[in-house]
């Protein structure tokens, strides 16, 4: 979703996007395709004996070896002769960049591990804490960086909302909960959430609206909890207008990844679960300056209830004070001014 936000952003400037994706979606294409940019689908048909040369610590997100893929990917844009190429897989690292970095294009890595070996002209990092220490020996010493939420991929409907999402917030009830977890949601967080939300006595009074990803895999399991819990939970998924949802929602209860930069654009207060080793350091940082509440499944019950309680006025306070302060949803547009510099 971020690097479509970008794309978004390039397109309002008069730029063309291509998207090179290996075994996509047909959801994922047409959702691409419906803003107008084009799609060039790379296909995993023969084994690889290379696949396991090269490994990342993320080298099983992608089926073929970064060789492969590299020269399969040049061979496009070699036609296509773009001005940047913009990289946003953790399974790639310099195996894989000096293949495509023969071509006259710039290259800008988005990243927020620094776990690997990088060759690129613009790194970006969206996350908290993110600093040139953590990329130390792994990019060129003539690299560029742009660290933080300032400069966060967040589609356009994010900033629209921002001043209605914001009027009022702190007036407001807990009443309207959201749950969203992003993605697949493989350990089905979203149900274990609901579970254990239905264990307060303050569920009763509230709503809840369910964001499933496209991957969901456990919706036979989730139905079947949601018509015996007796709680009002409405399910959604390929949601279109999802700053709206946020907007209209007291609090959320999602995972630390990307939408993590959303709901501080429109000062949504959260308790955050870390589902993937990537969004450890997220969550963490949003705890340490007070943005969100780091749950795990031992106190999620704990967590929410606090809202409820005689300090719960307070914690909404100073979660939509600090959330707000964080990121104001003009990332992907200062990105494409960053990347308009570099002609």
């Amino acid at each position: 979703m971020r690097c479509l936000a970008l794309a978004n952003e390039a397109r309002q400037r008069g730029w063309e996007c291509t998207f090179v994706l290996r075994d996509p979606e047909n959801d994922i294409v047409k959702l691409i395709t419906s803003f107008d940019h084009r799609v060039n689908k790379l296909v995993s048909l023969d084994y690889d004996e290379n696949i396991f040369s090269n490994m990342t610590a993320h080298s099983d997100w992608l089926p073929v070896s970064q060789s492969q893929d590299a020269n399969e990917t040049a061979d496009i844009i070699h036609i296509l002769k773009p001005t940047w190429i913009i990289v946003d897989h953790y399974s790639l690292d310099v195996t894989w960049l000096e293949i495509v970095k023969n071509s006259n294009a710039k290259i800008l890595v988005i990243d927020d591990i620094g776990d690997r070996d990088l060759i690129c002209d613009l790194l970006l990092n969206q996350n908290l804490g993110a600093s040139a220490e953590k990329y130390e020996g792994k990019v060129p010493i003539n690299c560029n960086f742009l660290f933080g939420p300032t400069f966060a991929l967040l589609r356009s409907e994010f900033r629209d909302w921002r001043e209605r999402s914001l009027s009022g917030r702190l007036d407001r009830n807990i009443e309207n909960i959201l749950i969203t977890m992003g993605g697949s949601d493989a350990k089905n967080y979203t149900l274990f959430a609901l579970k254990e939300i239905t264990k307060s006595k303050y569920a009763k009074n509230c709503r809840f609206t369910v964001i499933l990803g496209l991957s969901y895999p456990h919706s036979k399991a989730l139905n079947e909890f949601i018509g015996s819990s007796g709680l009002n939970i409405s399910v959604l998924s390929k949601v279109k207008n999802m700053a709206e949802i946020m907007s209209n929602s007291d609090l959320c209860i999602g995972a630390a990844g990307s939408t993590s930069w959303e709901r501080c654009c429109l000062g949504q207060p959260t308790i955050t679960f870390s589902i993937a080793n990537n969004q450890v350091e997220i969550a963490e940082q949003l705890s340490k300056k007070n943005i969100a509440i780091y749950s795990n499944k031992s106190k999620l019950l704990e967590d929410f209830d606090q809202f409820f309680g005689s300090s719960g006025k307070e914690l909404q306070r100073v979660l939509i004070t600090n959330s707000r302060l964080i990121c104001d949803g003009f990332g992907a547009p200062r990105v494409i001014k960053e990347l308009e510099k570099k002609f």
